[in-house]
């Protein structure tokens, strides 16, 4: 799922479904890695958790990804 997800950001909007480790609320989220909506880069490796820039709180925001429930491109 890891290496999908990360190609997806890297190229488009995703909206990302996951359950919050410390509230146990569900969320969606729209995220990205795509350059011109951040204002730095992540090199990061196939882990436990993606980091993915968070557009609706312009911040980013790091995912485990166990907890990740779904994930799309919106139309």
């Amino acid at each position: 799922m890891f290496a999908e997800l990360k190609g997806l950001l890297k190229s488009n909007i995703v909206d990302i479904t996951f359950i919050s480790l410390i509230s146990s609320k569900e969320y969606t989220i729209p995220c990205t890695l795509m350059d011109e909506y951040t204002n730095s880069r992540i090199n990061q490796s196939d882990s436990d958790s993606i980091v993915c820039f968070r557009l609706d709180e312009d911040r980013w925001e790091d995912i485990n990804i166990n907890s990740i429930v779904s994930y799309k491109v919106p139309n």
